[in-house]
């Protein structure tokens, strides 16, 4: 059968195991099916015998679950199983450092607010967040202190502000003109 002569019926014969890879093939054979003979017709026909034996050429990809694991999942399956009573050491006092740091800020942001600020002022309003936040859920409390102490080590390392511009000097506002008296 030759492709030239009908693209769809060409297509139907040649075997296609991915189906994304038939769909754009079936497009592109209605496409050049739909070209009356010439020039452009030969040059769509021809893409579509290239990308057809492109396809069949290709190997099929491998089932997803019976893929060996990349250099990453290796290396994160060795430091799980094979951690070694060292990694559990630094593993538990880590987990206690945190719990001290969230126990000493928590300290730290639920020292008395004195009463005259008002019940919007933002420091009131901040240390009730976290206080419910405390209540509600002690984990995401503990990352979000975690994010912020990160966050606050980052501000040294900032780039200083630009000392070399001149400020700015306030200029007298320009004078509107007064209407004319005729």
């Amino acid at each position: 059968m030759n492709a030239l002569d009908d693209p769809q019926a060409w297509l139907q014969a040649q075997p296609t195991s991915d189906p994304v890879s038939r769909r754009v093939l079936e497009g592109l054979a209605r496409r050049a099916a739909r070209q009356p003979q010439g020039a452009l017709r030969e040059r769509l026909v021809a893409r579509l015998v290239e990308r057809a034996q492109a396809h069949a050429a290709a190997p099929a990809a491998a089932p997803r679950g019976t893929a060996s694991p990349g250099p990453l999942a290796e290396l994160t399956a060795r430091l799980q199983v094979g951690a070694g009573p060292e990694l559990r050491t630094v593993q538990l006092h880590r987990r206690t450092w945190s719990a001290l740091r969230l126990t000493r800020r928590m300290a730290e942001v639920s020292a008395p607010v004195p009463e005259h600020l008002g019940p919007l002022n933002s420091q009131v309003l901040v240390s009730r967040a976290l206080q419910q936040l405390k209540d509600l859920s002690p984990d995401y409390l503990q990352r979000l202190l975690t994010q912020l102490d990160t966050l606050a080590a980052l501000v040294p390392l900032q780039a200083p502000p630009e000392a070399e511009k001149p400020a700015r000097v306030a200029r007298p506002a320009a004078r509107m003109p007064t209407p004319r008296k005729r």
